[in-house]
């Protein structure tokens, strides 16, 4: 006879489970600041990481290009980045963030190196480490059948 089929111990829904407990404040504090999480990661990707071009974007944050082209649209709507068109292509597309853009992000950046530091004291560099690898291996093995995250 089979045991009924418990939610609860699926190494998946304990993975969704950390995962949203863990971002649940940051997640309030980005949405004080008008900002989701997508949108948080886009001004991450061109403010820090330098990152200009859409597709280069949804790579970097782990969507699907048209997911990324709506937030860029709807960003660029509320005043956070510009999206210029090449001047020899008309086809490229370079992202630059504005002012207000700017702002937003060196706002929500403590917040983030907090939820880091949270982290960093509830576990141990070993065990950051241990989850880390674990954690590749299992994106690692899903990447074949993920279709932009």
């Amino acid at each position: 006879m089979s045991h009924p089929f418990d939610l609860h111990d699926g190494l998946g829904y304990r993975l969704t489970i950390a995962a949203r407990s863990n971002n649940a404040a940051f997640d309030s504090d980005l949405s004080d600041l008008g900002l989701t999480r997508q949108m948080w990661c886009v001004l991450v990707a061109v403010g820090e990481q330098g990152i200009t071009t859409p597709s280069g974007i949804a790579d970097y944050i782990g969507i699907i290009r048209p997911a990324a082209s709506r937030t860029l649209k709807q960003m660029e709507k509320n005043g956070l980045l510009w999206r210029v068109s090449g001047t020899q292509d008309k086809r490229t597309t370079t992202v630059e963030l504005t002012t207000e853009g700017e702002a937003k992000l060196s706002r929500s950046l403590p917040l983030a190196y907090d939820l880091r530091a949270h982290l960093d004291k509830t576990l141990s560099p070993q065990e950051q480490a241990t989850l880390t690898e674990l954690l590749e291996k299992l994106t690692a093995s899903a990447a074949s059948t993920a279709s932009g995250v």
